[in-house]
């Protein structure tokens, strides 16, 4: 299954070239949206880097990198200290982890 046939890009290379940008950012939506909903569901970053056609490691740096950067611009503006925001960062995770937990029961 093809997602763009050749033929139907413009001819002009660089008219067919942003065609093709605004398609790539378009699955890189879909894929995020994807990915967002397996781990939801349970997946592990193993099992989505397998099905992505990269590394467990390669797949949870990709794909959790905006989230990183939004809380370390949160984090700079804290008066936290590191072993404060472990703390908090820790029962965020506890929290959702008891979520998935009692809403796949």
């Amino acid at each position: 299954m093809k997602v763009i046939e050749v033929d139907s890009l413009p001819t002009d290379p660089l008219e067919a070239l942003r065609e093709l940008a605004r398609a790539d950012a378009e699955l890189e939506a879909l894929r995020r949206e994807r990915v967002e909903a397996a781990r939801s569901q349970g997946a592990t970053w193993d099992q989505i880097g397998e099905s992505l056609g990269m590394s467990r490691q390669s797949a949870w740096e990709y794909y959790t990198r905006e989230m990183r950067r939004v809380l370390d611009e949160s984090a700079a503006g804290s008066d936290l200290d590191e072993d404060e925001a472990m703390w908090v960062a820790t029962e965020e995770v506890t929290r959702v982890r008891r979520r998935r937990r009692t809403s796949s029961s």
